[in-house]
């Protein structure tokens, strides 16, 4: 991979890592605002989407860890390259998860 085309994912990843933080944050805010206010199905209600927001919370933390993983790659100029096989990661699967640190076939045998 060219250092042109390490720059363009390096954008993607940093735009993806500002919008994922962009999210939290106004999650967090959200929740803050958010008085307990009404009967107890109200307050069972907020309890159930407060949950689905630490469910997402947690989905976003394990992205936004990827995501500075992979700009480390960057750096470190190993970024497209399976952290298993060392082989290239195919630019198909790195434009669809700018992410990703396996190979299509390593990632398949580590879910098998």
């Amino acid at each position: 991979m060219n250092k042109r085309e390490m720059e363009k994912f390096k954008k993607i990843l940093i735009e993806k890592r500002n919008d994922l933080l962009d999210v939290v944050k106004k999650k967090k805010e959200q929740d803050l605002t958010e008085g307990e206010i009404g009967d107890e199905i109200d307050n069972a209600l907020q309890n159930i989407e407060k949950e689905m927001l630490f469910e997402l919370a947690d989905n976003e933390k394990v992205i936004l860890d990827a995501i500075e993983s992979a700009l480390r790659r960057i750096e470190k100029g190993t970024y497209g390259h399976c952290e298993s096989c060392k082989d290239k990661i195919k630019e198909k699967r790195l434009k669809a998860i700018p992410w990703v640190r396996y190979c299509i076939e390593c990632q398949e045998k580590l879910e098998g």
